[in-house]
């Protein structure tokens, strides 16, 4: 039974105490004044109708009446107490929570604050501030980022329309100018009983529930920090390594084609060959910066409508005559894309690239399989070969500036690949590797309603 019910109940029989007391008082006074005749002629008692009541009855009736109200009288104070005890608990609760627990009422006025969120929000008693004084504009975000508005604004809206907001973000200044990130929860109270304009509960306010997550964005930013740093580390010692051996290469060309100089005339030919080889490495190491610099450098990606298909047919027809033993099939449908056709054509370029090597590596023959789909308001493109597959692992640093599993090659293929499709607001994940060859799959959005078609 809640306490509302329970004091009415008190009430009511405390009332009923009260009646039956007077009533036995005023049958007493009558009995009293009436003669003993007035029995043997028939009077009967008011209260029974039947012969009047003996005085000690009454008197019997008065203490049973008496001994109730007592009762009830002890258990209004064990609820009396049962509430101060509870009031109690609840203080204790919330000031060893860790999160803040701030009460605002109707009028934004805060009336409560446990500890956490005095120490979080700077305030030593915010008690009677109001929501603008106590944030200040200070901005709260999806934590994908994306603003929201003011803290004042977003808690006036829940007052006025009881709808709860959770798990939002607020970039928060502190009085003594600390910079805080609180995550934040509003959720209306509403009294039960206290109807509304439109007859539903009335709102009675407004609970603030605060999480300083300070450290925890810090430490997120510091992890962010190391990874980046440690792909530089990586990628600079990619190119380093290049470098060192394609330089290795043309000294050793060099010098024989400096020694062959001073020789005898029948050793032209073998110069030659020397001297082709150093063209070779320069033009090697020539488009490994073109493709590094592709990569450093912030893509100006042009993205308009354009059919996905195209792209696609122009690198397999670029690889069919380079690689003669694998096929390359296509199909499923043909969408219009937002996108950039060069650089869409590189990506594809790369991927089929690196699948007709894998197989070629492996067997020399086998087949690429392209399948277009389309899903929501996105294009997929999965490219799965029958080739070895990427070893395990390998999965999780394909992706790395100059890292590669093929005894030749930049390692920037599929980095330049993962750029330019992030630059297309898609994304590119590894969607299978095992012995019997690898997928993967390009996520792109599409440009408006898609065209659908067969691909032949």
């Amino acid at each position: 039974m809640n306490p509302s019910a329970l004091n009415f109940l008190l009430a009511g029989l405390l009332a009923l105490f009260l009646a039956a007391v007077v009533l036995v008082w005023v049958a007493a006074r009558r009995s009293l004044r009436r003669p003993a005749a007035a029995g043997a002629q028939g009077d009967s008692n008011p209260l029974t109708g039947s012969a009047p009541v003996p005085l000690a009855t009454l008197e019997q009736m008065v203490l049973q009446i008496k001994a109730q109200g007592e009762e009830l009288e002890r258990l209004r104070r064990e609820l009396r107490q049962r509430d101060l005890d509870s009031m109690r608990v609840s203080r204790e609760l919330l000031g060893h929570l860790p999160s803040g627990v701030i009460f605002f009422d109707r009028q934004a006025v805060v009336q409560e604050a446990n500890p956490a969120a005095r120490a979080a929000l700077g305030f030593a008693s915010p008690q009677g501030l109001r929501a603008s004084e106590l944030f200040r504009q200070a901005v709260v975000r999806e934590q994908t980022g994306e603003p929201l508005g003011a803290a004042e604004e977003l808690i006036a809206a829940a007052l006025a329309s009881g709808a709860p907001l959770q798990r939002k973000e607020m970039d928060y200044t502190t009085p003594d100018g600390q910079r805080r990130v609180l995550g934040l929860t509003l959720s209306s109270i509403r009294l039960r009983g206290v109807a509304g304009s439109d007859g539903a509960p009335g709102l009675e306010g407004l609970l603030c529930l605060l999480t300083d997550l300070t450290a925890i964005r810090a430490l997120e930013d510091e992890l962010r920090r190391r990874h980046s740093l440690a792909s530089l580390g990586e990628m600079a010692a990619g190119i380093a390594h290049e470098f060192k051996n394609a330089l290795a290469t043309i000294s050793g060309y060099a010098q024989m084609l400096s020694s062959g100089l001073a020789g005898e005339t029948g050793e032209r030919d073998e110069l030659a060959n020397y001297s082709g080889k150093i063209v070779a490495q320069v033009a090697a190491l020539t488009e490994m910066i073109g493709e590094f610099l592709m990569f450093a450098r912030p893509l100006d990606a042009r993205l308009e409508p354009m059919p996905l298909l195209p792209a696609i047919e122009e690198a397999r027809r670029m690889l069919e005559p380079e690689f003669t033993g694998i096929a390359i099939e296509c199909s499923g449908d043909a969408p219009l894309v937002l996108g950039d056709r060069l650089l869409l054509t590189r990506v594809w370029i790369n991927l089929l690239r690196n699948a007709c090597e894998a197989i070629a590596q492996a067997s020399g023959t086998g087949v690429i399989t392209v399948t277009v789909a389309v899903n929501g308001d996105r294009a997929q493109v999965r490219i799965a070969d029958t080739g070895p597959g990427i070893p395990a692992e390998a999965t999780e640093k394909i992706f790395i500036p100059f890292f590669t599993t093929k005894p030749a090659g930049s390692g920037l293929g599929l980095a330049i690949v993962h750029k330019v499709v992030a630059a297309h607001r898609g994304s590119i994940v590894l969607a299978q590797s095992s012995p019997q060859g690898a997928a993967f799959v390009v996520t792109l959005p599409l440009a408006g309603a898609a065209a659908s078609g067969i691909l032949s």
